[in-house]
């Protein structure tokens, strides 16, 4: 929780150890001068998008919804410029904390973030957002082979999927491929299967990643398929429409640890 001045002067040493940030834009008011909450706000998502790490924007982002059944503009566009900035997140505190309208509240948020990033496709704001994550060889220098092989195959899932106009699907126990997906910001929908209900829930924070539990068996056809299964029931993909399957990751399924896989795949009818 970024919320004091000495963590700013601190703040890449504490986004290193830390498994994500929530920019907490009261607390930094009430210590720093008003004008440089907007600054820190973007410094921090950007830092945190260059790290792999998710970042929430908090606090009055629907103040006034405490007391009244509907946002202000400003509020509105609070929203949309966190979403703009690359934000994983937007979060409420006192609006559902004791708010006469916290459902309303988690409502109008939901809409306004889901019309924005709908938006941002159309315009070549996602681009932009993709352009600062764009793969730096001299970053990825400083990874270990195994971390530079998947950071890799991460960027260019990205690129395939975005070519082809695919989601991905990606299974995975620690969660590592989604993270890194999330990070490149794919236009199409992450679907992570875990068998892993901790997991499951870490990765709801990330950008794009919609985050499903299923139990996997030895066979990789048969928990592919279900997997589809799944989606289907839900709506999420239909048949006729392609996917793009990855499997990679610090620990692997149905492969050898040398190989890095991406499949493109119909679903079935």
């Amino acid at each position: 929780k970024i919320e004091s001045a000495d963590s700013i002067k601190n703040l890449y040493s504490i986004l290193e150890a830390s498994d994500g940030a929530m920019v907490a834009r009261g607390d930094l008011g009430a210590e720093l001068p008003f004008e440089e909450v907007p600054i820190l706000q973007k410094r921090i998502i950007d830092i945190c998008r260059k790290m792999g790490k998710p970042v929430i924007v908090a606090t009055n982002m629907l103040e006034s919804m405490i007391e009244n059944p509907t946002p202000t503009r400003a509020e509105v566009s609070d929203i949309a410029v966190a979403v703009r900035e690359g934000a994983d997140a937007v979060m409420l505190s006192g609006e559902t904390a004791f708010g006469a309208y916290a459902l309303k509240s988690l409502e109008v948020m939901t809409t306004v973030a889901e019309r924005i990033h709908d938006s941002m496709g159309s315009s070549g704001d996602l681009g932009l957002q993709r352009e600062s994550t764009l793969l730096d060889l001299n970053v990825l220098a400083q990874f270990e082979t195994g971390a530079a092989m998947s950071h890799t195959f991460a960027y260019h899932a990205t690129l395939l999927s975005n070519t082809i106009g695919t989601p991905l699907v990606v299974f995975t126990r620690k969660g590592t491929m989604a993270a890194l997906l999330s990070q490149y910001r794919p236009f199409g929908l992450i679907f992570a299967f875990t068998d892993n209900p901790e997991v499951q829930r870490r990765l709801a924070l990330y950008h794009g990643v919609h985050a499903l539990g299923l139990d996997f068996s030895d066979d990789a056809e048969e928990t592919f398929n279900r997997a589809l299964g799944v989606l289907k029931g839900k709506g999420l993909i239909h048949s006729g429409q392609q996917v793009a399957v990855v499997r990679s990751g610090q620990q692997p399924i149905w492969r050898q640890d040398s190989t890095h896989l991406i499949q493109v795949k119909p679903v079935p009818v």
